[in-house]
């Protein structure tokens, strides 16, 4: 009962997100993720899922592919179900399953989405799912990552003092990380950076060996 309690009041604070932090429809991240989906992509996975706010707005997006969200809280995966049932949405499978360890085919999908997940976890276990979104991902596919990054604006950096505080230990220590050398490290290119409100949305590929 207390870890239901838990994950609803967590669920409402990460809906919160697209009220406060997310609400400029063109410096929305997730307006950039609908720059990166090709019209020809059928299969996305977005790994720890949450309460399915980026895999319910790539199926509004995407009517026509199948958009699998993945994460390791049975209790969080629940109030997604209630969300994606409540949005009609027909095209979304939800599956309680270990990021590191999934239980799909190598090169299967064509995108992969991983959205504010990596600064809040250890180093050794971001490498284990980045190395399992690897292999799920088709040799011409694209890894989408979502981050913090701090802004510039002045009220902004204010709003962001929260985000700040809220966030585990190492949260300073990742914003610094170099992002190109970060991802190289598990043989993921950068294509392009989207810096959106608060965030940037990394567009990633394999590196493929000659």
């Amino acid at each position: 009962m207390e870890s239901s309690l838990f994950y609803e009041g967590m669920s409402k604070i990460y809906d919160l997100l697209d009220v406060i932090y997310f609400k400029n429809n063109d410096a929305n991240p997730r307006k950039a993720l609908y720059d990166y989906i090709n019209q020809q992509d059928r299969k996305i996975l977005d790994i720890c899922t949450g309460t399915a706010a980026n895999a319910i707005a790539v199926a509004n997006l995407k009517r026509d592919a199948e958009i699998i969200g993945i994460d390791i809280s049975k209790e969080m995966l629940n109030i997604a179900a209630k969300k994606v049932k409540k949005n009609g949405i027909d095209n979304i499978k939800l599956y309680q399953m270990d990021a590191t360890d999934t239980k799909f085919k190598s090169k299967t999908f064509d995108t992969v989405l991983i959205s504010l997940v990596l600064h809040e976890i250890p180093e050794e276990l971001a490498e284990k799912i980045l190395l399992e979104a690897k292999r799920v991902l088709k040799p011409e596919g694209r890894l989408l990552v979502i981050e913090w990054e701090e802004p510039q604006n002045l009220l902004k950096r204010i709003l962001f003092y929260l985000i700040r505080k809220l966030e585990p230990k190492g949260f300073e220590q990742f914003l610094k990380i170099e992002t190109k050398g970060y991802f190289e490290k598990y043989g993921l290119q950068i294509l392009e950076i989207k810096h959106c409100d608060y965030t940037k949305v990394i567009n990633l590929k394999k590196v493929t060996l000659e």
